[in-house]
């Protein structure tokens, strides 16, 4: 673990590198956003899952998170001439959080974090990937489109479609320059409706709950955004979606999490 500075603030970047020399063309790597929570969780699969009798192959993953308070709201988010609120079910809208600014982001990921990992590590520049989920799919999502060259795997997980007035389906609206080589797109199937223990809950909670979830519409939104993606020319080759039965928000950022290990890594 290490603190690496920059003019967007600290980073606390996690490496996880296999045992062993690394392949002739150095190892395959994936980036992972809100490294602090997916860290963890990814280094276990991976030394769990790439023995000689497993699915995958060894490789590196490298965790971006922060040394104190979160700002992937500023660092997820892309900066826009505008951000419509979004509306409150209890009332009013909810709080817009600090401006996005993920150009600066990914300024700080290419130019500073990239060449830091590979002063240390041989990387294989043609097999790496981006991880990122709910903010941070919406990131993964934003960089696949508008910069498709920086990874050739990218993997959204519960891509935040609903904010900014649906930014994401604005900018699908035209194919990426270059299609990357894979884009996944994966969503819970409660994301979008109650679970079967929320019924429980106080009436009147249950309501703004389900109404909130209902009007952000994550698996409709996130459904029709691979289905849009999928119709492009090329894009069926490139986009593929996944729903999660019996999966929250919270809960599904795990499994896939682990499927886009499975893939990337895969022998």
């Amino acid at each position: 673990m290490e603190t690496l500075h920059s003019e967007n603030g600290d980073y606390q970047i996690m490496t996880y590198v296999p045992p062993g020399n690394a392949p002739a063309g150095g190892w395959p790597v994936i980036y992972l956003l809100d490294g602090n929570a997916a860290f963890a969780p990814a280094a276990s699969m991976m030394a769990s899952y790439s023995c000689s009798r497993c699915p995958m192959q060894p490789g590196v993953v490298v965790a971006i998170g922060y040394p104190g308070k979160s700002r992937r709201d500023q660092d997820y988010r892309p900066a826009t001439q505008e951000v419509k609120l979004e509306s409150n079910p209890a009332g009013g809208t909810y709080d817009p959080g600090a401006p996005g600014n993920a150009q600066a982001f990914t300024r700080f990921v290419m130019q500073e974090l990239k060449p830091h990992i590979e002063t240390q590590l041989p990387i294989d520049h043609q097999r790496q990937a981006l991880f990122g989920h709910s903010y941070g799919g919406l990131y993964t999502l934003y960089t696949a489109l508008t910069q498709p060259d920086t990874f050739q795997h990218f993997y959204a997980a519960s891509p935040s479609v609903w904010w900014n007035n649906r930014y994401l389906m604005t900018l699908a609206k035209q194919p990426p320059k270059k299609w990357p080589d894979r884009l996944r797109l994966t969503v819970g199937e409660y994301e979008q409706s109650l679970q079967q223990s929320e019924m429980q809950l106080p009436a009147e909670q249950r309501e703004v709950l389900a109404r909130h979830r209902q009007q952000r519409a994550m698996v409709d939104g996130v459904r029709e955004l691979a289905w849009s993606l999928q119709a492009m020319p090329e894009g069926a080759r490139h986009v593929s979606f996944m729903l999660y039965p019996g999966q929250s928000h919270m809960t599904v950022m795990p499994l896939a999490l682990q499927d886009a290990l499975l893939d990337h890594f895969a022998r």
